[in-house]
């Protein structure tokens, strides 16, 4: 997680797994061949980028999350945080864009795009005494994940290069790399090739961040479905992160 930047996100979905809890209480064909950076190509790659309209009823709603053992809700990420990811940078030029995907933005250069904040965990366990309920209630906050999912869509082969680029920035930022957003900086320790597979073309990291001498771990996976590209980066409020397959799943499902 990052420091200052890691602690607000962390703030802001306990505010967002606490609702959730308490609430709780009461496509097209694909050929084989194979593109310049080795993803593959499709038909949807001529067509134009989607507007924000569009993509925010491609996005994935709470609908979407279907679960009887755990219980997701989703929200549109505010203002101020699609604002921090376009701000975000890196003392290594060549981990901008990892940097700038971690922060919840969008590689390369889309024509549109729009984030969601997902709160997912497991329902607390039911008691007739409020003070008892709201003991639960904390208990499962404690194991809640949020995930931070930005969609975007891209013009010609935007969505391509956009790809190629996150992989030569992954590529190149192995060794670590310090990241700010606004007067907030965060270590990463390193950054280690994950798996993911599903769409045309996935790449899947695992960071690792000092967080004030605390050393955390969090997922981030990166999706092209045709002209469309999705990053979900994803914590754990016990710091037990893994990628939430699930959301990643339903999303990739919704573009068809």
């Amino acid at each position: 997680m990052q420091n200052t930047a890691f602690r607000r996100g962390a703030v802001a979905a306990s505010a967002v797994s606490l609702a959730l809890l308490l609430s709780a209480c009461g496509g097209d064909k694909k050929d084989d061949s194979k593109s310049s950076n080795g993803a593959k190509d499709d038909t949807k790659k001529s067509a134009p980028a989607k507007t924000q309209a569009e993509l925010d009823k491609l996005a994935i709603a709470t609908a979407d999350l279907k679960d009887p053992k755990i219980k997701h809700e989703v929200k549109p990420a505010l203002a101020s945080e699609i604002k921090d990811a376009a701000s975000a940078k890196s003392d290594k030029t060549e981990c901008a864009t990892v940097t700038k995907v971690m922060a919840g933005g969008a590689p390369g250069e889309p024509a549109a795009s729009v984030s969601r904040k997902i709160a997912s965990g497991q329902e607390p366990k039911k008691s007739d005494k409020p003070e008892e309920q709201a003991l639960e209630s904390l208990e499962a906050l404690k194991d809640m994940s949020v995930s931070m999912l930005t969609l975007a869509s891209y013009e010609g082969d935007g969505a391509t290069k956009a790809m190629a680029d996150l992989k030569k920035s992954g590529e190149a930022c192995g060794a670590g790399f310090t990241s700010t957003i606004k007067s907030d900086k965060t270590k990463v320790t390193k950054l280690a090739p994950a798996t993911y597979a599903g769409g045309d073309e996935a790449l899947a990291y695992t960071v690792s961040v000092d967080a004030e001498g605390t050393a955390v771990q969090a997922p981030v996976v990166v999706i092209r479905k045709g002209n469309e590209v999705f990053s979900v980066f994803s914590f754990n409020l016990s710091g037990k992160s893994e990628q939430p397959k699930a959301v990643i799943d339903a999303q990739l499902k919704k573009l068809g």
